[in-house]
């Protein structure tokens, strides 16, 4: 490595902690504060005073007021059975708040009832062992209406249900005057619960257009896993949100984990992928360890006792969140150590999930710390922003370029279109080339079969002594008829089959009407002209000739016609008869009607000859579109 080499990417990499540090920063000491109390201190809360509780088989006040309750202290905690309970907690109050008291239930309970002096304040879903409901894994602020209140010791009556989870944990609520409390605790509590809705909407939107990136784009690894990390990220939210899932106690643990460590894995997948230069293995590592992982959970929490059957399954997710968010940076530090790298903020904006993700595992193994919780989630928009910001870093530039590009394509779409051109002359040139090459060809085998072997005879005639002047005059006519016939295919006969039948009726009705035979010509003025190349107008040219040079020299009869009409809806027929004597399928017309067959197929196109004696022949050709379709040239 060179020593330029080296100065650089410490100077990238000292770019990017710089940009890390500065980007954390904001977050964890700007940004995340607001999502936290509103400005100001925590209000002057109201003590309890005494705790009791008693264990029910119904959970409901009904139930409770014939159970014994024996006094606990708070935080109690029970483990690891289905549990309901009946808990009372008393506070005092020297005067009653004209505005009431706001409270805030902190238990640890799948769902419950409250109750302040006997009145009902909460009492949602359904507390039903096998068909319970999450309304109280809520945290949300109730007003304890001053009506409800008295001087002296007021009771909080809860009927809590845990079912599945091993641990119901019975915290002391939050106390304090309404107005205050609502004032201190309004946006955490939006951002708990509310603020999800719409960023589940956001990332939702971001995923789906990041799964039709990813079926769109070279580059679909880094679209997959952006739609993948943006659907845990939602699938948490939802799991937070939705408090009648089809699941039981165990089946949610499951999902819980099975969402909450999919997030972290798809994040370092997701980071690989960004970098442009994915490390080989890593993407299915990372997966394959994801898959073993949350098969040891599942078979916890559904075959081992609790609590071994929940604590070791969180133990493991604890780890592993921290090892992921440590792979995940370790990734964007390689990165930058290794590659030349632009993309400073949003690469800095990834490593607030990272940091999330580290502190999420802190609160889980020191809790005495008092960490808070859901700090991946709260991050989770940052993800939105960075590649937003990625978006706009990219294609500022591009924008601005506009005109600039516009220009640029415009020139190579220019220098196209002429080569295209060019290319399509050239290509009309070769066909054409072809087919006078491919013509005189057969025009060299028809001088060698037919003129010599006709010149051949008659010059054995004579030596022989046996030429007869009749004979002879007809031999030497058919010579005559057959150079005509080379010479006019040799001739240009025009490029497309129109023109081709202008030029072949000026240059026979002459040829048949000096051979004392009428001429009829028959062609519908309407007729829609095919759209033929040069060698297939050649060859139809040539099987007309064939037809006209059979009737002259073999029909015996004096009136030749042809017929050009439409053959049905996409064809066109053309038709040369004679009056003669028919039977041309032998002799010397058999050889010139072979050769129209083989002319005919070909050209793709119905041959079709109808000879019988004493009523002349009839040739058509017809041409088929789709014959035509099939040769364009």
């Amino acid at each position: 490595m060179t020593g330029n080499l080296l100065r650089f990417r410490w100077r990238q990499l000292a770019i990017f902690i710089a940009a890390l540090i500065a980007i954390q920063l904001a977050f964890w000491l700007v940004i995340q504060p607001l999502s936290g109390a509103d400005r100001g201190s925590l209000p002057v809360q109201t003590e309890i005073v005494g705790a009791s509780i008693a264990r029910l088989d119904t959970p409901s006040f009904a139930a409770a007021a014939a159970a014994a309750h024996k006094p606990i202290d708070l935080p109690f905690t029970h483990c690891c059975d289905t549990a309901i309970f009946s808990v009372k907690m008393q506070f005092k109050l020297d005067t009653v708040p004209a505005e009431g008291l706001g409270l805030i239930s902190t238990l640890q309970v799948d769902n419950y009832r409250l109750a302040v002096n006997g009145s009902t304040l909460f009492a949602e879903g359904s507390l039903t062992p096998g068909r319970v409901t999450y309304d109280g894994q809520r945290t949300f602020l109730t007003r304890i209406p001053a009506g409800v209140l008295r001087t002296g010791i007021n009771e909080l009556h809860y009927i809590t249900v845990r079912d599945g989870f091993p641990y119901t944990d019975i915290l002391p609520p939050l106390i304090a005057d309404y107005d205050a409390l609502d004032a201190y605790s309004a946006t955490r509590l939006y951002m708990i619960r509310d603020f999800y809705i719409p960023c589940a909407a956001v990332l939702g939107m971001l995923g789906l257009l990041a799964a039709i990136m990813t079926f769109r784009s070279d580059d679909w690894r880094f679209a997959a896993w952006l739609s993948a990390l943006c659907a845990g990220f939602v699938a948490y939210m939802v799991y937070t949100l939705w408090l009648t899932p089809p699941l039981d106690g165990a089946g949610r643990m499951v999902a819980f984990f099975a969402i909450y460590t999919f997030v972290p894995t798809a994040l370092l997948c997701f980071i690989d992928s960004w970098t442009g230069a994915p490390v080989r293995g890593l993407q299915a590592g990372a997966m394959a360890i994801y898959a073993g992982l949350l098969a040891v959970i599942a078979w916890h929490i559904y075959a081992v006792p609790m609590p071994e059957g929940y604590d070791r399954p969180a133990t493991m997710w604890v780890w592993y969140l921290m090892g992921f968010a440590v792979l995940a940076a370790g990734r964007l530090v390689w990165h930058f150590a290794r590659q030349r790298e632009t993309r400073w903020i949003e690469s800095a904006m990834l490593t607030v999930l990272t940091t999330a993700l580290v502190l999420d595992a802190l609160s889980q193994w020191f809790p005495e710390w008092r960490l808070r919780e859901g700090n991946l989630l709260n991050a989770a928009p940052f993800l939105l922003l960075a590649m937003t910001a990625a978006f706009l870093a990219h294609n500022f530039r591009l924008f601005q370029s506009q005109g600039a590009l516009n220009a640029m394509l415009q020139a190579k779409v220019t220098q196209r279109e002429a080569e295209l051109v060019e290319a399509a002359v050239r290509e009309q040139a070769l066909v054409r080339a072809q087919a006078h090459d491919e013509e005189r060809r057969r025009i060299m085998r028809d001088l060698h079969d037919g003129l010599g072997s006709q010149l051949m005879t008659m010059m054995l005639t004579a030596r022989l002594g046996e030429a007869d002047p009749p004979k002879v005059a007809e031999g030497l006519q058919g010579v005559i008829d057959e150079m005509r016939l080379m010479v006019d295919s040799m001739d240009s006969v025009g490029e497309s089959l129109e023109s081709a039948l202008a030029t072949f009726r000026a240059r026979i009705q002459p040829r048949v009407e000096a051979a004392g035979f009428a001429f009829h010509w028959r062609q519908d003025e309407t007729l829609p002209a095919p759209d033929l190349g040069p060698r297939d107008v050649l060859q139809v040219f040539r099987i007309m000739q064939e037809a006209v040079t059979n009737a002259l020299r073999h029909s015996g009869g004096s009136a030749i016609a042809v017929e050009v009409a439409a053959a049905g809806a996409d064809g066109v027929a053309i038709t040369i008869a004679d009056n003669g004597k028919g039977g041309a399928q032998s002799g010397e017309a058999g050889r010139g009607l072979a050769n129209m067959k083989n002319r005919a197929r070909a050209l793709g196109a119905d041959y079709a000859l109808t000879s019988t004696s004493g009523e002349g022949t009839r040739v058509t050709l017809t041409l088929r579109q789709p014959a035509l379709a099939a040769h364009p040239m």
